[in-house]
């Protein structure tokens, strides 16, 4: 483990904006996440940003003997570490934004619940829209997506973002109490009834109705 926050610190470091924070998600944190309710009793579990596996290991403890869960790192040096610590084959070096692709590869289908690590406040709004467009593609109808953010920034303009980028994305969304127990300290979302992600011809329909509409 402290190899772990040691590699954390390192690759913040080296990219704080991809990294997001100089250290782990603390165990009061990771069991908030854990304990939803909605781990329970999915089939697919998917987490974006596996850092150094501390939300992971909980998680894992969460679910029924049957699901499959999956993991995206796209750090090169923190997926290393992941594979050092799990023997089973939980975690893929990509990008969250390939999500639909990945999972469209394995044959798994769509996900139940996807859980973030990703740093949205360091994003742009392109990039914030990317990916949340790519994980309303991969949740279920009635799928949970669930985020954190850090209380500290809560005052960038990109968190602002952020939070319309979610309400247009999902039809409930929840914000929990604060964890002061994190450093930083921080708070989760909970996104259910992701919008549908119109696809290229159904663009193409809306447009056209659009123009002729009365």
């Amino acid at each position: 483990m402290e190899s772990s926050r040691w590699s954390m610190l390192r690759e913040f470091i080296r990219d704080p904006f991809s990294t997001g924070t100089v250290c782990s998600s603390s165990p009061s944190l990771c069991r908030q996440i854990a304990s939803s309710e909605s781990l329970r009793h999915a089939d697919v579990v998917v987490e974006l940003g596996a850092g150094t596996g501390c939300i992971s290991k909980h998680v894992l403890r969460s679910l029924k003997k049957d699901a499959t869960f999956i993991s995206i790192e796209k750090n090169p040096a923190l997926y290393k570490t992941l594979i050092a610590q799990y023997s089973q084959p939980y975690f893929i070096l990509d990008g969250a934004e390939n999500l639909p692709q990945i999972l469209q590869q394995k044959a798994i289908g769509k996900a139940d619940v996807i859980i973030s690590s990703l740093p949205w406040a360091s994003f742009s709004p392109e990039l914030q829209n990317q990916l949340t467009q790519a994980i309303r593609e991969s949740l279920r109808p009635n799928g949970v997506f669930i985020t954190y953010a850090y209380v500290c920034g809560a005052i960038l303009p990109s968190f602002s973002t952020f939070r319309k980028q979610l309400a247009r994305s999902f039809s409930n969304v929840d914000t929990s109490p604060i964890v002061w127990g994190n450093f930083p300290p921080a708070f989760l979302y909970q996104c259910r009834q992701p919008v549908p992600v119109l696809t290229d011809t159904a663009k193409r329909r809306a447009l056209h109705r659009s123009k002729y509409s009365c």
